[in-house]
C-alpha cells in the first residue's frame, strides 16, 4: 500500500491507526486492496452474501433497507466508517442492508478470510482491532438503546421486566439443574481446559486466566445482572444453570434463555459504561466463575491470547445484538407508528 494511502487511512481511522505500530499498520494495510467507485454503485446488497469488509476513505454512501416490502433510505455515512463488519463478526455472511455510493468514493477492502487470519493471531494488532470493533459497536448500541427508550416512554410497552418465580413455574422447578457443592473444590485449570476456545491455551496462559478468576457457589435467587444497569464482571457457569431474560422496549415480548455449564455471560462488562442487555438470575444454586474488569485489565497486560479470546467473544455478542435488534426494528416499522423509520439511523451492516 502506498504511503499516501497509509497516511489517508491513518487520518480517517485515527483512533485505530494510533494504536498500531508501524509494522502492524503496514501488515494490516497489506491485507487490503484499494477500490474506487463512481456515484450510484452498489457496494453491498442487503440480504445477499458478503465476503469483504470495507473502510471508507472518501465519498458518501447511503444505507438502504427493505422494511415491510418498501426500500427506505435510513442513513448516510462518510469517511472513517466501516461497512460490512457486522456480517463477519456475527457469523452471518448476509448483509443487513444495501450500501450504495451517493458520490464518487474510495474504500479499502479486506476479504473476510484475510481479516479472520489477522484475528486468529495473538499479537497487538488483533487486540487493537477487536478493541476498536468493541468500542464502535457498543457506541451504536448505546445510541440505539437511548432512542428505543425514548420511543417507549409513556407507552404501554415501557413496563418493567416481569419477575420469574420457580414456585410458579413447575417446569423450571422440576428440571432446573442444581450445582453440586463438591464442584467448588475441583481443579479450575483442568475444568477451563475442557472449554471451547481455551483447550489450546498454553500452560502459562491458563495459569494467568485461573489466577485472575474467582469461583463462587451462589444461592438460589441470586441476581448477577439487571437489564439496563452496569456490571463490573463477566461470568462463566461451572455447574448448574442461570436464567437470562431480556425485554425489548418496543415489544411486550420477554426473551428467555437458559445458560448451562461452559457458557459465558455479561461480556459487555468489559466495555466501560456499557449496560447489561439482560437480567441474569440463579433460580437454584449455581457455581460460577467471575472475572472483574480489573482482573481483565491485568490479564491484558500478561496474555495477548487470553485477551483476544475474551474480546472476540465480546465483539461477536455485540454484532449479533446489533443484527438481531435491527431485524426486529424492520419487522416493527413503519406500520408501527411508535417507530418512525428515521429513528433507525444507527443501523449496522
Amino acid at each position: 500500500m502506498s504511503p499516501d494511502i497509509a497516511r489517508e487511512f491513518s487520518q480517517q481511522f485515527h483512533s485505530f491507526a494510533a494504536e498500531l505500530s508501524a509494522a502492524d499498520l503496514q501488515a494490516f494495510l497489506e491485507a487490503a486492496t484499494l477500490v474506487d467507485l463512481p456515484a450510484g454503485r452498489n457496494l453491498i446488497r442487503g440480504r445477499m452474501p458478503i465476503d469483504s469488509v470495507y473502510m471508507t476513505l472518501s465519498g458518501t454512501f447511503e444505507i438502504l433497507a427493505e422494511i415491510n416490502g418498501t426500500v427506505l433510505k435510513i442513513n448516510e455515512v462518510g469517511p472513517g466508517q466501516w461497512l460490512g463488519e457486522i456480517s463477519l463478526l456475527s457469523g452471518d455472511s448476509r448483509a443487513t442492508a444495501t450500501v450504495s455510493s451517493l458520490t464518487a468514493a474510495r474504500v479499502l477492502r479486506i476479504k473476510h478470510q484475510a481479516l479472520e487470519d489477522i484475528m486468529s493471531q495473538d499479537g497487538e494488532l488483533v487486540v487493537s482491532l477487536l478493541k476498536h470493533f468493541a468500542l464502535m459497536m457498543s457506541g451504536r448500541l448505546h445510541d440505539m438503546n437511548d432512542k428505543l427508550s425514548a420511543l417507549a416512554k409513556g407507552s404501554r410497552l415501557s413496563g418493567a421486566l416481569p419477575a420469574v418465580s420457580l414456585d410458579q413455574d413447575k417446569h423450571l422447578n422440576d428440571y432446573w439443574p442444581v450445582a453440586n457443592p463438591a464442584s467448588a473444590s475441583a481443579d479450575l485449570k483442568a475444568t477451563l481446559l475442557t472449554l471451547p476456545g481455551i483447550e489450546n491455551f498454553s500452560p502459562k496462559d491458563i495459569n494467568i486466566l485461573a489466577r485472575n478468576a474467582t469461583v463462587t457457589l451462589y444461592p438460589p435467587r441470586h441476581v448477577f445482572t439487571y437489564q439496563g444497569d452496569r456490571c463490573s464482571s463477566i461470568f462463566l457457569v461451572l455447574d448448574g444453570a442461570v436464567l437470562m431474560r431480556g425485554k425489548m422496549p418496543l415489544s411486550d415480548t420477554v426473551e428467555e434463555k437458559i445458560l448451562n455449564i461452559g457458557e459465558w455471560f455479561s461480556l459487555t462488562s468489559l466495555v466501560p459504561n456499557m449496560t447489561a442487555f439482560e437480567t441474569v438470575t440463579a433460580p437454584k444454586q449455581v457455581l460460577v466463575v467471575s472475572i472483574t474488569r480489573d482482573d481483565f485489565n491485568r490479564i491484558s497486560e500478561e496474555s495477548l491470547a487470553v485477551t483476544r479470546f475474551f474480546l472476540f467473544m465480546l465483539v461477536n455478542e455485540l454484532a449479533r445484538k446489533l443484527q438481531s435488534t435491527f431485524a426486529k426494528m424492520q419487522a416493527a416499522s413503519p406500520s408501527n407508528a411508535a417507530l418512525p423509520v428515521h429513528q433507525l439511523d444507527w443501523v449496522s451492516l
